[in-house]
């Protein structure tokens, strides 16, 4: 009796720490959406997945990227279309097989797509297309921030405040660059 209480208490210990096992990580739960037809979206990014299927819905990798899951912090709204959603596909000019993800900006301008390949759709390439267009519009605000220096060091400061005011206004794409122009705009508001 008492050995079967032994083994069972290592049995316990053992099985806490196969749960507790520093091998499992972290899952990241991306904020998808789906979007009703006719809905509008208020985000300056909109990435839209249309799945192949339900099936697609559920076990896709985009569920679970890390990468998405931080991007999504950054204002970049996730939205899952239906397929019968004609009107909304039309406009993001999605007519061929899906899977497919589109990035939009905030007008539901299209900025690119990423076609699913035989039914699947790379999450290493869509998680690539939102990357690179932050980092375009990140460089876009550092482009402004230093014409805004310039003309400020011209002595054009209304110009200066237009153009740290665009940057602000950006700032949940490009948070560094927003800090920057923040300061900027309590300085010249101190003048």
């Amino acid at each position: 009796m008492r050995w079967a209480r032994c083994i069972a208490f290592i049995a316990s210990m053992a099985a806490g720490g196969f749960a507790l096992s520093a091998d499992e990580r972290h899952v990241s739960l991306v904020p998808w959406k789906v979007i009703e037809p006719g809905e509008s979206v208020e985000a300056p990014l909109v990435l839209y997945w249309i799945p192949a299927s339900r099936d697609d819905l559920r076990r896709s990798p985009l569920l679970t990227s890390d990468e998405l899951t931080l991007y999504s912090s950054r204002c970049v709204a996730m939205r899952v279309v239906r397929v019968d959603d004609g009107a909304r596909l039309a406009k993001l000019q999605v007519d061929g097989e899906l899977p497919v993800a589109v990035l939009a900006d905030g007008t539901a301008r299209v900025i690119a797509t990423v076609a699913g390949e035989r039914g699947v759709l790379s999450v290493v390439q869509v998680e690539e297309l939102v990357r690179e267009e932050l980092e375009t519009r990140m460089a876009n605000a550092d482009t402004l921030l230093d014409e805004a220096r310039r003309r400020l060091d011209e002595g054009d400061p209304e110009t200066a405040q237009e153009l740290y005011r665009e940057v602000w206004d950006a700032r949940c794409l490009c948070p560094r660059q927003g800090k920057v122009a923040q300061r900027a705009l309590r300085r010249l508001a101190k003048r």
